[in-house]
């Protein structure tokens, strides 16, 4: 059994209602690296790994099923399942994540319809990608996401214009057509472009 996760240990759960805030796991390798791979189309690459679930109680990775225990979602190997049925096992759960702590967020009504929006009913999960996301890029300030995107996007293409031998001013006049194709498109009616190319 496999499951996809940060690289700082992140575990993400499920979103669907019937199973909401449990981790998914894969039956196999295979499965795991498609979830990877669809995942990787809306947030940067380099984020996530593919690794073997692990027993909630001792670490194994021999054997691992997971499945409810009375109300708890456990993670165990053939072991501990042995251990729970005879009562000998403690408590089990899912590993602490960090430090809970709790805050205040005022926003304005639009950007709160943007947030649930986006969160799709899990705006705990929401914000924590975006803060781990700014975090493991080393991008210093949260501030305007989509300027900064906007400024990397940029930057990617004058370095790819600089390697295709364009001069200053055809550079400039490319990049001035991306500032209005910004304010004209939505990202994804961007990606959706390239997606749809044949580049």
């Amino acid at each position: 059994m496999f499951v996809i996760r940060g690289k700082n240990g992140e575990i993400i759960t499920s979103s669907e209602i019937e199973t909401d805030g449990q981790e998914i796991t894969y039956g196999t390798r295979e499965e795991a690296r498609k979830a990877l791979k669809e995942l990787e189309r809306s947030m940067p690459t380099g984020l996530f790994q593919i690794e073997e679930a692990k027993c909630m109680n001792c670490g194994e990775t021999h054997d691992v099923i997971d499945f409810y225990s009375g109300d708890d979602y456990v993670i165990l190997c053939a072991n501990c399942r042995q251990k729970l049925a005879m009562g000998q096992l403690g408590k089990i759960g899912r590993p602490s994540m960090g430090t809970t702590k709790k805050v205040s967020l005022t926003l304005s009504d639009d950007m709160w319809n943007w947030l649930d929006e986006k969160a799709e009913g899990n705006r705990s999960k929401f914000l924590r990608e975006v803060v781990a996301n700014a975090y493991l890029n080393n991008n210093k300030e949260l501030g305007n996401e989509s300027e900064w995107s906007n400024n990397a996007c940029l930057g990617y293409v004058i370095l790819g214009a600089k390697k295709l031998g364009y001069d200053d001013e055809q550079i400039q006049d490319l990049v001035r057509a991306m500032y209005v194709e910004f304010d004209m498109k939505t990202v994804d009616e961007a990606k959706d472009t390239y997606n749809q190319s044949s580049y």
